[in-house]
C-alpha cells in the first residue's frame, strides 16, 4: 500500500544517480557507472482505462558504454502481496512493448521474508512456460549494513539507501547514529537538511523515526524550511510562547507583591522578614489581592494574614464541584447565563437603590447585593445582606 515510506524509497535512487549506479552494481548486470536517467509515465492502464494501473518508479537508462539502454521498473515492497505476481509480469509485458527495449524489474524489500518471496519466478503458461519474469531483489540479504562513519561520509546518498533497507534490524539505533553523525560533517548545510528530512520519511518504523528525531535534535541546528528544522522550529516556538505565558504570570504576581510591600510600609507597619517572605514567595494572585485589600483597613499584620473567610471582599479561590450529567467537551464547565431580576428604585434624600435577586439553589454561594448610588454617575458603593 503506497505509503511515504514506499514512495521515498521507490523514488529516491532515479534523483541520486550515484546511488542508482552502485544498486545497479550490487545486481551484477555489467553496467559501468555513470550511467544517466530519463523518468518515464508510470500508469499502465492502456486504453481503454478499465481499471487503473499504477507503476512505482519507471526509468530509461542510458548505459555510458555506449550499449542499448534499457528500462529499469522499480518496486518497492514492505510486504508480500500475492496481487504482485500477476501485476509484475504484466508491467514488464506493458513496458517491453511501449518502448520496445530491454526491461530490469527491480524489486527492493526491507525484510528477508518479503525479499525471498519477491526474487521466486513468474511463470504463466500450460505444459512449458509460455512468459518467465524473474524479478531483481534489493533487500537486507545483499544490501551492505553502513556501520562504519567513513563509510556513509563517503556516498551519503547511498548509506541512505542501505539504512532503509536495514530499517528493521536490531541495531538499527546504531546504524542511525553512523548515519546522523556522517551527514553531520557534511558542509552542504541545505543538502544536509534534505537528506535528514528525506530519511525520517523513508523509515517505515516509528520506533526508527523517534531516533532519527532524538539526533536530530542533539547533532543539528534547525533550519526553517525543511521538514525536519520546521518541526524542530515549531516546537520551540510553542516552547516559547508557554514560557512567555508563564512569564507574564509571575510578572503580575511579582508586581502585585511588591504593591502590597509598599503599601504595609506606608501604612507603617513594621516588617519582619518572615513577612516578607511570606508576601513575596506567595504565587496565588487571589491571596495577594486579599491581602492588599486588607492592608488598606487593617491596624495589624495577623488581620491582613489571617485564613480567608466568608466576610472577605475577595473571597477565596472557589472550590470545583464534580458537574452532574452530561457536559459540555474536554471538562470545560457550562457556562450560565444570569437568572436573577434586577429591580431599581430611587429614596427620597436622592439615593438610588439596585436589588438582584439570586435564585438561592441556583447559586448558592451567593447573597442578595443592594448598590447605592449617591448621585448619577459618582460611582456604587457594595453591601453585603444576610
Amino acid at each position: 500500500m503506497p505509503n511515504v515510506s514506499h514512495d521515498t524509497l521507490h523514488g529516491f535512487l532515479p534523483e541520486r544517480p550515484k546511488a542508482l549506479n552502485r544498486a545497479l552494481d550490487l545486481l551484477d548486470l555489467g553496467i559501468p557507472p555513470g550511467v544517466t536517467t530519463e523518468t518515464l509515465p508510470t500508469d499502465a492502464s492502456g486504453a481503454p482505462k478499465m481499471f487503473t494501473r499504477q507503476m512505482d518508479s519507471v526509468l530509461r537508462v542510458v548505459r555510458p558504454d555506449g550499449g542499448d539502454p534499457f528500462i529499469l521498473l522499480v518496486e518497492a515492497q514492505t510486504r508480500i502481496e500475492t496481487k504482485k505476481e500477476t501485476s509484475w509480469p504484466y508491467y514488464v509485458a506493458y513496458l517491453r512493448d511501449r518502448y520496445k527495449l530491454e526491461v530490469v524489474l527491480l524489486i527492493l524489500c526491507v525484510d528477508t521474508a518479503t525479499a525471498a518471496w519477491a526474487a521466486r519466478p513468474l511463470h504463466t503458461g500450460l505444459g512449458r512456460p509460455t512468459q518467465v519474469t524473474v524479478p531483481h531483489v534489493l533487500g537486507p540479504a545483499n544490501v551492505p549494513r553502513v556501520s562504519r562513519m567513513q563509510d556513509a561520509s563517503a556516498d551519503l546518498d547511498f548509506a541512505a539507501f542501505c539504512l532503509w533497507i536495514h530499517s528493521n534490524d536490531p541495531d538499527i539505533e546504531g546504524i542511525l547514529t553512523v548515519m546522523g553523525e556522517a551527514l553531520a560533517q557534511d558542509t552542504d548545510r541545505e543538502a544536509r537538511d534534505d537528506l535528514a528530512g528525506l530519511i525520517e520519511d523513508g523509515l517505515g518504523s516509528e520506533h526508527a523515526r523517534k531516533i532519527w528525531r532524538n539526533l536530530m535534535e542533539t547533532l543539528f541546528t534547525p533550519r526553517r524550511g525543511t521538514i525536519v528544522g520546521d518541526a524542530r522550529l515549531a516546537g520551540q516556538e510553542e516552547g516559547l510562547k508557554e514560557g512567555r505565558e508563564e512569564g507574564r504570570e509571575e510578572g503580575r504576581v511579582a508586581g502585585k507583591a511588591e504593591q502590597l510591600l509598599r503599601l504595609m510600609e506606608r501604612r507603617g507597619f513594621s516588617l519582619t522578614e518572615e513577612a516578607r517572605q511570606r508576601v513575596t514567595t506567595c504565587s496565588d494572585m487571589p491571596l495577594l489581592d486579599l491581602w492588599f485589600d486588607r492592608a488598606i483597613d487593617a491596624t495589624t499584620l495577623d488581620e491582613i494574614f489571617s485564613a480567608p473567610s466568608s466576610t472577605d471582599r475577595v473571597p477565596p479561590r472557589p472550590v470545583r464541584h464534580a458537574r452532574r450529567g452530561p457536559g459540555p467537551p474536554h471538562g470545560r464547565a457550562r457556562r450560565r447565563r444570569p437568572t436573577g431580576r434586577r429591580r431599581t428604585r430611587r429614596t427620597a434624600c436622592g439615593l438610588s437603590v439596585e436589588l438582584m435577586h439570586c435564585p438561592v439553589d441556583r447559586l448558592p454561594t451567593l447573597t442578595p447585593t443592594v448598590q447605592l448610588t449617591r448621585t448619577p454617575g459618582a460611582g456604587r458603593v457594595p453591601l453585603q445582606l444576610s
